[in-house]
């Protein structure tokens, strides 16, 4: 009992500063927030076109204006005050949920108009999160900063076990506009959580242009071996899992016949693993390979895609959606946990920005795979993923040592 206690001491040690204790439930709501409206307009969209690649192409919305917004997004939260860029993408998003209740509400939706909140999404995490990650640094101590990266990822997870299944379940029982509406006062009580933390203003302010600024982060990249090698690794894991992760809905319905309900609870199950990874990685230090942690979360994942299709079964979908979550936090939390740590101070909005771009090239992974489900069907694509993604990572485990020596 007191190996269990020490141990989820260590898990929630920054949970100790109030501050961080605030913004991190800011999180929770946000991102609760957030992942259901994920599941709700998958499912809607596919409901009102039944097509895959709407599905996916609405699902995907986000991705460039993240991608294109990101180049302002790290600049921004390295010169403007954090809280206010935060609130302003918490408000944005609940305004938003509430605008698309209403147009569901009196029969005025069309699927593109889910489009262009996807869009405006996107734009609105791409400012919010270089913000939010920057603005722990500033919150709790150098020593618990790993472990703060990775609480701040494992409420991210939390809430994505628990708001896809509650979606799920909301969707069936009440009208789909009753779920928006809920939706959007869950992302106002972020702003509420968000507002209990002091302002936070960046310790370096110079007023350049943003594009000379973002310029200027992109050169102390090149020059910095660890961070650019982490981010090439995450660029091709995030192209090779989460574009299947965005179609989920699709390869629900036709393969397993999924109801509603049951693509939220695959959709937790993708937040059980990560959780379980968000805890591993929060108890890690220096000294623990977390490169080699990094790498064995490629290789989970590809596992997992190569077991949930290839045993066309749901319960297999279930276990197969742990092993993906779990290896995708080791990419997300671990990666985003080792460049924050590996940047100076001035720079981690920008570091953090371009990191957030690998969000950004989405598309050129989910499109393709939208494409291939439809005429191949949902099986072989997502094979064929998986054992691309294993090929990379032992290419990454036998010549980068960049990452394998990362301790």
């Amino acid at each position: 009992m007191n190996i269990i206690l020490e141990f989820l001491s260590h898990t929630f040690e920054s949970l100790r500063f109030k501050n961080f204790r605030m913004l991190w439930f800011g999180v929770v709501f946000g991102m609760a927030g957030i992942q259901m409206q994920m599941v709700i307009r998958g499912i809607y969209v596919y409901d009102i076109t039944d097509s895959a690649f709407l599905t996916g192409f609405v699902g995907m919305g986000f991705a460039p204006s993240l991608f294109f917004v990101s180049i302002y997004g790290g600049v921004i939260s390295d010169r403007l005050e954090r809280r206010f860029i935060i609130q302003i993408a918490q408000t944005t998003n609940a305004v938003l949920a509430a605008s698309i209740g209403f147009l569901i509400l009196f029969e005025l939706i069309f699927w593109w108009h889910l489009l262009i909140v996807s869009v405006i999404q996107g734009a609105m995490f791409s400012i919010m999160m270089p913000a939010r990650q920057a603005a722990i640094s500033t919150i709790v101590d150098q020593k618990s900063l790993p472990n703060a990266y990775a609480l701040n990822a494992m409420a991210m997870s939390l809430m994505g076990l628990l708001s896809p299944a509650l979606a799920g379940f909301l969707y069936e029982w009440i009208n789909p506009y009753g779920v928006y509406f809920v939706t959007s006062l869950v992302l106002m009580s972020a702003v509420f959580f968000t507002s209990q933390v002091p302002k936070m203003y960046p310790k370096h302010i110079e007023h350049k242009k943003v594009l000379r600024e973002f310029y200027e982060g992109l050169t102390y990249l090149a020059s910095n071996k660890v961070i650019y090698t982490i981010l090439i690794y995450s660029i091709v894991v995030a192209l090779l899992t989460m574009p299947f992760r965005m179609l989920i809905q699709v390869f629900a319905k036709d393969v397993y016949g999924s109801l509603p309900s049951e693509v939220g609870m695959l959709m937790t199950s993708v937040a059980i693993g990560g959780i379980i990874g968000s805890i591993l990685i929060a108890n890690l230090r220096k000294g623990n390979h977390r490169g080699f942690f990094l790498i064995i979360g490629a290789v989970v994942s590809g596992l997992a895609l190569i077991l949930v299709s290839y045993i066309p079964y749901f319960i297999a979908g279930v276990f197969g959606l742990i092993g993906i979550g779990l290896g995708e936090q080791a990419r997300w939390a671990l990666g985003q946990s080792l460049v924050m740590e590996n940047s100076k101070e001035e720079y981690r909005g920008r570091m953090m920005s371009i990191l957030m771009m690998t969000f950004g090239l989405m598309p050129l992974g989910m499109l393709p795979l939208g494409l291939a489900m439809g005429t191949l069907g949902a099986q072989v694509p997502v094979f064929i993923s998986g054992v691309f993604l294993l090929i990379f990572s032992l290419f990454i485990f036998i010549f980068s040592g960049t990452i394998r020596r990362i301790s």
